[in-house]
């Protein structure tokens, strides 16, 4: 069995937007690394039914495109929404029923929605966007709002958004009119929140927090977050060099999470105790590469790949189901300044 994969990147460097690749899960390797279409600063992409949007940037012009899947997993460009100067984004996600797509723009601090048409894959328009306020209290990375996650609420009411930069998770109303903000989740002072991933349930998050190299449990109910457990660490307490978290996925079952630490250059693996309200640490391995800042699950839930943006390679992990612990099984392969993973 073949499974398709995407891999999204910068293209400071050696890197060419958007690349394509095989996990053949029977002779356990990667195979067929290509470019699948060369985009200038795709450092997101996003599968939604038959079509695949990517971040993109034309100089100074940043926005989003969208391309249609053909079967052999080549792809056809549909047409961008190239809507503003005020910087690329960095995380991107399209609504339940295909007509919204959500923007996380890092730099400027912003949230922007998108109309799309969920039977042809364009993008229509760019309908609004939300500027954050706040900032936390390292003054480096902290000076002002830095939204780097936008994604619908498992109850489809709302988009949770979290802001790294003003230490804040954000949830807002959207529709044809734009967004209207509903509730704000402060959480620890300078942790930097970065990403969070939903449980199947849809009662909980886990938030993961870049510069504190920590992971949360939070509840949810309504377009409401609220903190209901002590943070654990994505590293060994004892690590004292740079490290920060990257990314947060759950295996398919739901039965564990799993985070990339950027600098230690490791996936801690967690367990999901209960009805999820609790997490316990498995293990923490090495990522295989240098600065893991994505890596994802085939849907399988056999095999998981992780994209290094430094050391360029990609590292294919075997998945234990029973115990979720990874074994390293091949990181020959490279995609230059790989920052994003996604299945079909």
């Amino acid at each position: 069995m073949k499974t398709k994969g995407y891999i999204g990147s910068y293209t400071k460097k050696d890197g060419k937007g958007i690349y394509r690749f095989d996990v053949d899960e029977n002779d356990q390797t990667i195979e067929k690394v290509e470019v699948g279409y060369e985009v200038e600063a795709s450092t997101y992409i996003t599968q939604h039914n038959q079509f695949l949007y990517a971040i993109k940037k034309d100089g100074e012009d940043c926005g989003v495109a969208s391309f249609l899947i053909n079967e052999d997993g080549s792809l056809t460009f549909i047409n961008d929404f190239l809507a503003s100067q005020e910087g690329t984004g960095c995380h991107i996600s399209v609504s339940n029923d295909g007509k919204y797509l959500f923007e996380a723009v890092y730099g400027a601090g912003l949230v922007r929605i998108y109309k799309l048409n969920p039977d042809t894959g364009e993008l229509v328009e760019l309908i609004d966007f939300y500027r954050g306020e706040g900032q936390g209290p390292n003054e480096a990375r902290q000076e002002s709002s830095h939204i780097h996650y936008a994604q619908q609420t498992p109850d489809l009411d709302f988009i949770a958004t979290v802001d790294l930069g003003a230490d804040v998770v954000r949830t807002f109303k959207f529709s044809d009119e734009g967004l209207e903000l509903v509730e704000t989740l402060e959480v620890q002072a300078g942790s930097g929140p970065r990403h969070l991933a939903f449980h199947p349930s849809g009662d909980y998050a886990y938030l993961v927090s870049e510069m504190s190299n920590t992971i949360q449990v939070l509840s949810y109910k309504n377009g409401v977050f609220a903190e209901i457990s002590p943070r654990l660490m994505t590293i060994p307490e004892d690590f004292d060099l740079n490290s920060q978290v990257g990314a947060v996925r759950l295996s398919h079952d739901g039965q564990f999470i799993y985070v990339s630490n950027r600098g230690h250059n490791s996936i801690a693996v967690f367990k999901i105790l209960g009805d999820g309200a609790n997490i316990e640490s498995v293990e923490i391995v090495t990522s295989g590469g240098t600065w893991p800042r994505d890596f994802n699950i085939t849907p399988s839930d056999t095999f998981l790949v992780v994209a290094h943006e430094h050391s360029y390679n990609l590292v294919l992990f075997t998945r234990n189901k029973e115990t979720g612990k990874l074994t390293e099984i091949e990181n020959e392969q490279k995609a230059s300044e790989g920052v994003c993973v996604q299945f079909l």
